[in-house]
């Protein structure tokens, strides 16, 4: 019996491969590194032929490492970094050799362009987003103004994972979770959008029809078997992108609990049944039932390692993440004022999308210790900003779900709990995108039958960390004084 599901991650920092079995251990992950090309301030790129090559390389590796035999394979299931739409000529060729991520910010103009000629609330209202430059929908309307030849060429636009299941079946899909943002997406209808479309100035029908998550949309082609080692006519799911796939991994699957996902970026979501309509908030469909209301911060997680790439090129020697840590947690609350703005690559708020980072409150007592512990917590203060607009929404926020590699930072986990006046249940699941891309594929092979149930069943949070009395007042000063200084670098940057 085939038991086991190749799960794969195209992340913003690797590529990832991994062996996993029905009842969701991982066998074997195998990893290759990319990094981010950023020619212009706000740019950020990658070339997707990369990824493919990549994708191939890690899976086979992982079969070689685990000893696992192709033929047990079940499905592949794959999820990946969020709206980097991807041009595929009729041929299956690229037309966009560097394509936008999701944190790339060149479609301001097109926002603003569809901004100043139609009602923003009334598009909003249909798409549940406000517009923003993250949705895939504007950023093809970025290459059909400044490279109308790959515009032109184009059949489908497809993003980072959709482009890789079209690599290993050669059928052009999506899901969902990565429709819902393309602002092309009605959420009523559950479907795209001729208006939506019109308003933006793209075609949609160059946009990949939407299947399930779970569902399976294709299979393993005799050349990409040759290519991965996997065997030709296995099964391929949709999937879904790799915040929501994370979010079912990680067992966020209904309402009244909310997450902290801090990777690279970091996300404050919860789990609806409806989208959660506000300038402030975005909403993406999750991978099983329902929508996923969130904030994110693109700068989470990389604050903190462009603090410790500082540190070591001050130092001249490799500083590491726990020599950080220990340089943070030798400075009180409130790092003697010293206020670390985290916008490095602005935000998804029109009016500061050009946003970039700062510290604000510097005086001659402050050292390295400082803007360490300032990094830390200026992304605890942008995600507690987060905490009270929707608790100003009527979303109850109790206890949240710290999880991402940023939950195994036991300081700052102290001082997210501490700023938002919440419990923090850490999950010490490293893996949720792969597990969770894997419950997916699992169910499309008829492994499981409900993976939000299986995820909820399989969800550990064993450690709480409990907000302080003694720090409230320095925090919510803090707050205070954060929102004072947000408000008004509001629209500073152009």
């Amino acid at each position: 019996m085939k038991n086991m599901i190749m799960a794969l991650d195209i992340g913003t920092q690797s590529v990832r491969a991994a062996v996993v079995d029905v009842d969701g251990n991982i066998l074997g992950i195998e990893q290759i590194k990319h990094e981010v090309d950023s020619p212009h301030p706000g740019w950020a790129q990658q070339k997707p032929d990369e990824w493919w090559d990549e994708t191939c390389r890690a899976i086979q590796a992982v079969l070689e490492s685990t000893g696992t035999d192709a033929e047990n394979i079940a499905a592949v299931a794959t999820c990946g970094q969020m709206h980097g739409p991807v041009g595929i000529d009729e041929q299956g060729q690229v037309t966009t050799d560097w394509v936008q991520l999701w944190c790339d910010k060149r479609c301001q103009d097109q926002c603003r362009k569809v901004r100043d000629s139609r009602d923003e609330e009334q598009l909003s209202a249909v798409a549940a987003n406000p517009i923003n430059p993250a949705w895939i929908g504007l950023k093809v309307s970025w290459y059909k103004e400044n490279t109308p030849e790959s515009y032109e060429r184009a059949r489908w636009f497809l993003v980072p994972k959709d482009f890789v299941n079209f690599r290993l079946t050669g059928t052009a899909a999506t899901d969902p979770s990565e429709a819902s943002g393309s602002f092309l997406w009605d959420w009523k209808t559950d479907s795209y959008s001729t208006e939506m479309a019109e308003a933006i100035g793209v075609d949609a029908g160059r946009f990949a029809p939407a299947s399930a998550s779970h569902e399976v949309i294709g299979e393993v082609s005799e050349e990409a078997a040759k290519l991965t080692s996997l065997a030709a006519g296995t099964p391929v799911v949709a999937g879904g992108g790799d915040f929501p796939v994370s979010m079912l991994g990680f067992g966020i699957v209904g309402e009244g609990i909310a997450s902290d996902v801090t990777g690279t970026s970091t996300l404050l979501a919860t789990h609806s049944a409806k989208p959660l309509i506000h300038p402030a908030v975005q909403n993406l469909r999750h991978v099983v039932d329902g929508w996923i209301p969130f904030t994110i911060l693109d700068c989470g997680g990389l604050s903190m390692k462009w603090c410790k790439d500082l540190v070591t090129s001050a130092r001249g020697e490799e500083v590491s993440f726990e020599s950080l840590i220990e340089m943070a947690s030798a400075v009180s609350e409130g790092s003697e004022g010293l206020v670390f703005y985290p916008y490095m690559l602005g935000e998804r708020r029109h009016e500061n999308t050009s946003a970039r980072g700062g510290y604000f409150g510097i005086t001659l007592n402050h050292q390295a210790g400082h803007f360490a512990r300032a990094a830390m917590e200026g992304v605890a203060l942008a995600m507690g900003r987060d905490v009270e607009l929707f608790r100003g929404l009527g979303v109850d926020v109790d206890r949240i779900l710290c999880v991402g590699g940023g939950a195994r930072n036991d300081l700052w986990n102290q001082i997210k709990a501490d700023v938002t006046r919440a419990p923090l249940q850490i999950s010490d699941e490293p893996e949720a995108g792969i597990k969770g891309a894997a419950l997916l594929g699992a169910a499309g092979a008829g492994l499981i039958c409900n993976p939000a149930e299986v995820a909820v069943e399989r969800r550990t949070a064993d450690k709480i960390v409990q907000p302080r009395e003694e720090t409230a007042d320095t925090y919510r000063a803090a707050l205070d004084e954060f929102n004072r200084i947000y408000d008004h670098m509001l629209g500073f940057w152009q």
